[in-house]
């Protein structure tokens, strides 16, 4: 799925309009694909007529009339956000919002963003607050950035328009995203003009990221460029960050980049991983793609890890999928655990395990890891720390 930064910096009246078509497209589809089939039925009817074939094919046209017009009848009664939204059995919904969308006046917008705080969390709400704030940051970008201004929880807003007024004119947008006082507001107005930069330069968007300095309590620029940049092209990334030392261990730039290319294609990014010539730097790669996944198709992870030779790579894999899996299957973690060809790796995978289990449960962790098959050497170690 393309991210939001990626969405959002594109021409989003085009997608808009664009979904409109589509949507029309499937729901003229659907109401005509009934009287077609019935025609067709008709014509088979009318070589060999028959009364009962005949009335079931004029009931089934005048079926098909009637949802059609009760379709029409229903979607002719949308005024309001609310009436789209507490409709759960909607099959066109994204049509709704698009057309509510575009009906919204400049001094429309704020209320029904809004609005939005008095529906349930969930996928419909999202969807309509990023439509109104994307036509809103096209429509009256001074507007919106006011009202961002005057409402922290809409922080996001002014990304929206720094994007739309980046891929008019990126210079301006950066510069006039530096003119802005409040450094949080600041921060995603640079944000949404480099993320569309990174489309086009990532690179070049990196080196500009690092004249802005930083920004306490917010992820750095560039990480967003990279995470940008890993889901476009994540070997490329992967290669830039790779001489990025500007962080390190798991937030490190190539990590950044790592789990993201796992959460798209886990086995080249574990490709990829065995490439790294640095011991402590490839082990850490392996684990951050077999945890992710683990989670995502643990079958699949583990058919990897059995597929490759003893030794350290196989090592790091077989650790984070035994910590992976330890909270649903705690005898498959112990045994995935006690294949680990390294005693030390072993042996440290098994601690860590034991720790977790009886911290989650003091009371029968015990028993539980013992009942696993977890060695007594391991549980009296832990023990012994944890006195």
């Amino acid at each position: 799925m393309m991210s939001r930064q990626k969405f959002m910096s594109k021409n989003l009246g085009k997608i808009v309009i664009a979904l409109s078509a589509l949507l029309a497209g499937i729901v003229f589809g659907r109401w005509v694909a009934t009287p077609v089939t019935s025609i067709t039925s008709a014509k088979t009817v009318a070589a060999s007529p028959s009364p009962n074939e005949s009335k079931a094919a004029d009931d089934a046209a005048a079926a098909s009339a009637l949802e059609m017009k009760n379709e029409r009848d229903r979607l002719g009664k949308r005024h309001s956000l609310a009436d789209i939204l507490k409709d759960h059995k909607s099959r066109n919904r994204v049509a709704e919002l698009t057309d509510f969308v575009n009906k919204l006046g400049r001094g429309d917008f704020a209320s029904a963003l809004l609005s939005m705080r008095k529906f349930p969390r969930g996928g419909d709400r999202t969807m309509a607050t990023q439509l109104v704030a994307a036509r809103w940051a096209e429509v009256d970008p001074d507007g919106a950035l006011a009202f961002a201004a005057n409402h922290k929880d809409f922080g996001e807003l002014t990304t929206d328009v720094f994007q739309q007024l980046a891929s008019g004119d990126l210079q301006s947008a950066l510069v006039r995203a530096q003119t802005l006082d409040d450094p949080t507001q600041r921060y995603e107005a640079l944000r949404g003009a480099l993320s569309v930069m990174a489309e086009q330069d990532p690179g070049g968007a990196l080196q500009m990221a690092a004249n802005f300095g930083n920004f306490p309590d917010q992820l750095p620029l560039s990480q967003v460029i990279y995470q940008q940049w890993s889901a476009d092209d994540p070997a490329a990334a992967a290669l830039a960050a790779a001489q990025d030392t500007s962080s390190t261990g798991w937030r490190s730039p190539l990590s950044q980049v790592i789990r993201n290319w796992a959460s798209q294609d886990p086995q080249s990014a574990l490709n990829y991983a065995l490439t790294i010539n640095n011991p402590g730097q490839e082990a850490q790669s392996i684990g951050q793609v077999v945890r992710q996944w683990g989670n995502q198709d643990p079958t699949a992870a583990a058919g990897w890890i059995n597929s490759m030779p003893n030794g350290p790579a196989r090592d790091a894999a077989a650790a984070a999928l035994a910590a992976d899996v330890s909270s649903s299957d705690l005898s498959a973690a112990v045994g995935w655990a006690e294949s680990i060809s390294d005693d030390g790796t072993r042996t440290s995978a098994l601690q860590r395990m034991s720790q977790r289990v009886l911290w989650r449960d003091p009371t029968n962790g015990l028993a539980t890891l013992q009942s696993a098959g977890v060695p007594a050497t391991i549980l009296q170690t832990v023990q012994s720390r944890s006195h």
